[in-house]
């Protein structure tokens, strides 16, 4: 399915491994070292590395959100998705298997709008058809082994008739847009995360991952998969960052 044109109305710990190739990638241990280490950090590295344009898009993905849904946000990190959604009016549940990025979520919900839950995306602890959506923000490509685990547990825990919403980064198309957006791989985002989290910086763990992600169509094929149907993704900024949608029937 072609993609629909983006629309103008989307004491200090050791540090974590660094990331030197595709074939290093870290284990889901390693992973959950990564974000537990730059957790303090994270909201702060997010608006300098995306030049404030993070939210933005997280606003794309909940306008997308069916009315009234109950949402599960997976890998919900310090919870802006979640946040939005309960602001939208939506029962929100957020989990995230770091403990740190929860503990930074649940100081930010003073008011105890959201539950948070430690858990892990492809082993979901939660009844089936439980909730009306599923989302995430900039989490799949860190799901990248298990995937197809984690598009099944979507399926599983959604309602008939219930939307999964997944935004990430993408590699853009056009030759201008691809050198802007290498230019800020290379040397900007290293340069925010050594200045944002110091040694806590896991060096070359975003660029790699983004690189190394699938392309939008081979993730439609495995929403399809999973089980999912009007699976479709939208483009944001040049391709830059891509949201992934689709249905249970």
């Amino acid at each position: 399915m072609r993609a629909r044109k983006p629309s103008e109305r989307k004491t200090s710990k050791p540090p974590p491994p660094s990331v030197p190739s595709s074939a290093a990638l870290p284990s889901g241990i390693a992973i959950r070292a990564i974000f537990d280490g730059i957790a303090p950090d994270y909201d702060r590295f997010n608006a300098w590395a995306s030049l404030g344009l993070h939210h933005r898009w997280r606003k794309a993905l909940v306008n997308r959100i069916p009315k009234d849904a109950r949402v599960l946000d997976i890998a919900t990190g310090t919870g802006d998705v979640a946040f939005l959604a309960a602001e939208a009016g939506h029962s929100v549940v957020g989990l995230d298997f770091s403990e740190r990025m929860l503990a930074k979520a649940r100081e930010k919900d003073a008011q105890g709008k959201i539950r948070w839950v430690s858990g892990s995306a492809d082993k979901l602890p939660f009844s089936d058809r439980s909730f009306g959506c599923i989302t995430s923000a900039f989490a799949l490509r860190n799901l990248r082994g298990c995937l197809e685990g984690v598009f099944k547990e979507n399926l599983r825990v959604l309602k008939q008739g219930g939307k999964v919403l997944h935004l990430d980064f993408g590699r853009p198309t056009s030759s201008m847009s691809r050198w802007g957006h290498r230019l800020h791989l290379t040397y900007g985002v290293p340069f925010i995360g050594q200045w944002i989290c110091g040694s806590r910086w896991p060096k070359g763990y975003l660029e790699t991952t983004i690189e190394n992600f699938y392309e939008p169509a081979d993730v439609e094929r495995k929403l399809r998969a999973a089980g999912f149907s009007d699976v479709s993704h939208t483009p944001l900024l040049w391709g830059v960052v891509q949201l992934f949608e689709g249905i249970k029937n």
